[in-house]
């Protein structure tokens, strides 16, 4: 055998050269890189088809609490609707319990200005008819013990005959009694209570003078017409024992005086 013929078993690569080495060890390289790509690939798709840890939890945690942050938003917003609901309802039945209040204050303010009415109005009636009563029992009494209101006093100033002659029967003076009375106070004073002789100063219906002497029948002798009817009915009875027997010595005398 030729030494040239004979291949060592290891280091081929090197005891060949030239282009024929080149060519083989470029067709051997893609072999052994195809085989590990396939390796890899292989890797890679079974990694994919069992699904890789670390992948999945990596993956799972921002959803898990993108979840967790969902639900503790829609809790959230569960309780803002319900405390919201609460509010509301509080309010509703804070208004209804304040209108409630306002009816009762108004109806029981009603209530009582009704029954202040209504006792202002038993009083005033109570108090007309005690009036209405207390006229009737004061017109019953003799004009000489009646109390006369001041609306009474302006009638009497008015037309005072009529009680006078109330009084003369107190005196226990007749018709004829009465005419010759009428007479005697016409000539005297026409019957007015304010009438005033200018040169003697005699005043009133009986013509006193001087005229505070009426002031023994009553402190208001100057406005009242009974009060000075009833001094000159007491004058006539003391000193002339009736009404004629003045009359009759008024005309007795001129100028006349009694």
């Amino acid at each position: 055998m030729k030494s040239s013929d004979y291949t060592p078993r290891h280091g081929a690569a090197r005891a060949r050269s030239g282009k024929g080495a080149s060519l083989r060890a470029a067709i051997r390289r893609p072999v052994v890189g195809g085989a590990i790509a396939v390796a890899m690939l292989g890797s890679v798709g079974a990694t994919v088809a069992l699904g890789d840890p670390s992948h999945d939890a990596t993956a799972a945690a921002p959803a898990a609490e993108s979840s967790k942050t969902i639900a503790v938003s829609d809790a959230m917003a569960a309780d803002t609707t319900r405390l919201a609901e609460d509010r509301r309802a509080t309010n509703v039945s804070r208004s209804a319990s304040r209108e409630q209040d306002r009816l009762a204050t108004a109806a029981a303010k009603k209530k009582a200005e009704a029954k202040k009415a209504a006792e202002a109005k038993r009083k005033a009636a109570a108090k007309k008819e005690a009036a209405e009563r207390k006229r009737k029992q004061e017109k019953a009494k003799p004009v000489s013990e009646r109390e006369f209101t001041d609306a009474e006093i302006k009638q009497i100033q008015a037309d005072p005959a009529p009680y006078g002659k109330e009084l003369a029967a107190e005196y226990g003076w007749g018709d004829d009694q009465w005419s010759c009375l009428v007479s005697l106070w016409i000539g005297e004073s026409n019957w007015d209570y304010s009438a005033t002789n200018s040169s003697s100063g005699a005043y009133g219906i009986p013509q006193s003078l001087p005229a505070s002497k009426m002031a023994t029948a009553g402190d208001d002798w100057k406005t009242n017409p009974i009060t000075q009817m009833e001094w000159g009915m007491d004058y006539i009875k003391t000193s002339y024992g009736d009404p004629c027997g003045a009359k009759a010595f008024w005309d007795s005398n001129d100028p006349h005086w009694y």
